[in-house]
């Protein structure tokens, strides 16, 4: 308690820091300052701003990548932002915070705003952090406006120091992510599956994907979306948002895929009969599909199902489920037959 009372005082010194700190930029600028100069300009007012202060001589700046930009008597730190833009907005740091210097623990946002007339903000960090975007990394997004409440980590009801030490972070950003998704959205960021997972940076047509990959899409597809073999006119659209999430790939007509070409002559049991092109495909894929429901992944596997399932009842739940749409399109009969001919 003594020393939270301690950190909490020198919190308010902190402050009038940066209060005096601004002040002197905002007194010194009779010009707009450079924008590439912002940040050690920053750097210099604190630390003329510290002078006969508790943080005298401890203003450092950090190297290039590390977070934050500045740091204050080890404890407090300053990430510098600017915008060319008249906003107050931007994009922030990574989710992850992995070159985070080590004792820090209160973080301000140190904002200059050039577009217009130029001006600065600080905030606390946490506090305007409204929403992760997406670069090369999940990263959050910047409001210097943020309502007080309105916080990524607010919505997800966390405390932004359990969740910058969490391993599982971006899993949890993920979920939450998730969990706000309208039926036909799903997400995308380049760290989707985890670091190991590596993406081009190229989206292509689903014409230039390798054979292999074309493959293993329509099979996943199948597996992973039963309402495929539904009638409505929406039921393709997971999985083309499947298709860009996981192949980075783009298709005009994901529908054409699994559908063109009317119906086929197929030879089912001891019956030719002719097919719709979405019930050939999956009877001449059967076997990878098979494959594929006993070895993809548990957790993927129940949210696309929007249900867990056990590894031995992983078969007979994805009958179920296509069985359930695969009636309205074909007759109930061929149906049958094409489960009894040994499909699975």
């Amino acid at each position: 308690m003594i020393y939270a009372a301690i950190t909490t005082a020198k919190e308010k010194d902190f402050i009038q820091l940066l209060e005096k700190s601004k002040e002197l930029i905002l007194l010194t600028s009779k010009n707009t300052p450079a924008p590439l100069q912002f940040e050690f300009q920053v750097f210099e007012k604190m630390s003329e701003a510290a002078k006969g202060t508790y943080f005298e001589g401890t203003i450092r700046q950090t190297n290039t990548h590390a977070f934050p930009d500045i740091i204050a008597n080890k404890y407090f730190g300053v990430e510098v932002k600017m915008t060319q833009q008249n906003q107050w907005s931007s994009t922030g740091n990574s989710i992850l915070e992995s070159l985070r210097e080590k004792d820090v623990e209160r973080i301000y946002i140190f904002f200059g705003k050039f577009g217009g007339h130029f001006d600065i903000k600080f905030r606390l960090y946490q506090e305007c952090l409204p929403e992760v975007s997406v670069t090369h990394s999940p990263r959050y997004k910047i409001n210097m406006d943020l309502a007080i409440g309105a916080s990524i980590f607010d919505k997800m009801g966390v405390d932004y120091d359990d969740l910058r030490i969490d391993p599982n972070s971006i899993q949890r950003i993920k979920n939450y992510y998730r969990a706000q998704l309208k039926e036909g959205e799903e997400l995308w960021w380049i760290d989707q599956d985890g670091e190991d997972k590596s993406v081009s940076p190229i989206i292509k047509p689903f014409r230039n994907l390798e054979s292999w990959n074309k493959e293993n899409y329509i099979v996943e597809s199948l597996v992973l979306f039963p309402e495929i073999f539904g009638n409505s006119n929406t039921k393709f659209e997971r999985a083309a948002a499947y298709l860009i999430a996981e192949y980075n790939a783009v298709c005009p007509n994901v529908r054409d895929l699994f559908t063109a070409g009317g119906k086929v002559a197929t030879k089912i049991g001891k019956k030719k009969i002719l097919l719709p092109q979405l019930g050939n495909a999956l009877y001449i894929n059967a076997p990878s599909v098979l494959k594929k429901i006993k070895e993809i992944d548990g957790g993927k596997l129940a949210y696309y199902w929007r249900m867990p399932v056990a590894p031995k009842d992983r078969v007979d739940a994805w009958k179920k489920l296509v069985d359930q749409k695969f009636s309205l399109i074909f007759d109930g009969a061929l149906a049958s037959e094409i489960f009894k001919s040994g499909l699975l």
